[in-house]
């Protein structure tokens, strides 16, 4: 009888214990990752250059108004909603860390998808996307990536008149990072025509202040997180290509002759320039002298793009690399 109850004390123990963990696993998973203390935001990242976790972590680093979220929604939408036949499908994650940023994650691909314009994140956030990039051909990994959508009004105070200091937040995601050398991308979001600008050119201050931001954020890196800077992919990725009428205009050419701090700092580096267009956008100003915006068509090859030049800079092989069937298949069609 002793020994019963014993067992029956145990028990119980066990089911409070079990019961405990369960509690602090939802009240985990109902905070979202920006509400938790930096020293937590820190872990989250530092796991993530853990060999079980193996995560890479894309940053897109944009002025106000340089059409970062639009971006974002472009290359989420494509690979979520593109009618496609894609060389690859997507899981995302739901779960802490990642539970704010699949609420932010359908609402990008709805709003791309109804031509509407993703918001700004607001001051303070740090909104993070998780996605499983399952190719078709099995015979290829499954890469693990995570996208974060940080504020521009948050990532313009590393410009040096804006006392070049980052949110505590920024830090701390950056400090995780650089535990594990955790694979990061930064990618460099800059306009073909700058807020400000009227046309191509016409203001070079406009190209001056995008310029200014990026080279103060890479110096940033190269000072205070070396490691980091050292261990992470740059890309540099002009947006709005589709107001390039110049065919004979390249990325580069055009970052060495419009950003040319930058271009002096990255020149020798191993860097990914790219370009990038959603497709087509409305602005109007309506009767009250409001300005209505509207994407009018959606452009899916430089998304497409940019999908297998990652996979690619990430894992080493082609999305679209095809097996002896495949191949034939095609050779028969």
């Amino acid at each position: 009888m002793m020994l019963l109850k014993n067992q029956i004390k145990q028990t119980r123990l066990i089911l409070i214990q079990k019961n405990k963990f369960i509690m602090t696993t939802i009240n985990k998973n109902n905070e979202f990752l920006a509400d938790i203390p930096l020293q937590e935001i820190a872990e989250v990242f530092a796991h993530f250059g853990s060999e079980e976790e193996g995560r890479v972590t894309f940053i897109p680093i944009g002025f106000p108004a340089a059409g970062k979220s639009l971006f974002l929604s472009s290359l989420l939408h494509y690979a979520k909603s593109s009618e496609r036949e894609k060389l690859f499908r997507i899981l995302p994650e739901s779960k802490f860390p990642f539970s704010k940023g699949r609420i932010a994650f359908d609402e990008m691909v709805d709003y791309f998808q109804k031509g509407k314009l993703y918001a700004a994140n607001a001051k303070g956030s740090i909104d993070l996307i998780g996605l499983d990039i399952i190719p078709t051909n099995e015979k290829l990994n499954t890469l693990k990536i995570s996208f974060l959508d940080l504020a521009g009004d948050d990532i313009e105070k590393i410009k040096v008149s804006e006392n070049a200091e980052f949110t505590g937040k920024i830090k701390a995601v950056l400090n995780g990072l650089q535990v594990n050398d955790a694979a990061t991308i930064f990618a460099l979001i800059t306009p073909f025509e700058p807020a400000g600008s009227t046309n191509f050119g016409s203001n070079s201050e406009a190209h001056n202040r995008e310029d200014t931001l990026h080279f103060d954020f890479l110096s940033f890196l190269e000072k205070e997180q070396p490691a980091l800077f050292k261990n992470s992919k740059i890309f540099i990725i002009v947006s709005q290509w589709d107001k390039n009428r110049d065919s004979q205009l390249k990325i580069e050419d055009y970052i060495q002759k419009y950003r040319p701090s930058v271009y002096a700092l990255v020149k020798n580096l191993n860097v990914v320039w790219g370009s990038y267009s959603v497709g087509r956008l409305l602005v109007q100003e309506d009767e009250t002298g409001n300005t209505y915006q509207k994407l009018i068509t959606r452009n899916e090859d430089y998304p497409e793009n940019l999908w297998k030049t990652l996979y690619r800079v990430c894992t080493g092989d082609d999305l679209d690399q095809k097996t002896f069937w495949q191949k034939l298949i095609s050779f028969f069609k």
